[in-house]
């Protein structure tokens, strides 16, 4: 069985930029839920300009295919004028009995 995949991703906006961080982070839920692969989209916002985004997909494959299109590259291009640093991510691979390792 393959497992599922998930990415969870830490973004501080520019505080002169954070309304345009939340509707673009917004468009890219909308565009990711269109995707084959994806499971789950969630976006929050926390203190100060800090988006926190969980993204689940069903395997690495469609995670991959995800940050190869074109709307996320065109987003992770503009991150030096958006945040105020690069986004701190991690992938994960889903924990299960049939998955142990």
């Amino acid at each position: 069985m393959v497992a599922m995949t998930a990415v969870f991703a830490i973004l501080k906006a520019r505080p002169e930029r954070v309304g345009q961080v939340q509707q673009e982070l917004l468009e890219l839920k909308r565009l990711t839920r269109e995707e084959v692969g994806a499971v789950g989209y969630e976006v929050f916002r926390g203190d100060d300009g800090v988006f926190l985004v969980f993204e689940h997909y069903v395997d690495r494959s469609a995670c991959d295919a995800h940050f190869a299109t074109p709307y996320v590259s065109a987003f992770l291009a503009r991150v030096p004028e958006l945040l105020t640093g690069e986004p701190q991510v991690q992938f994960a691979t889903e924990v299960s009995d049939s998955n142990p390792s």
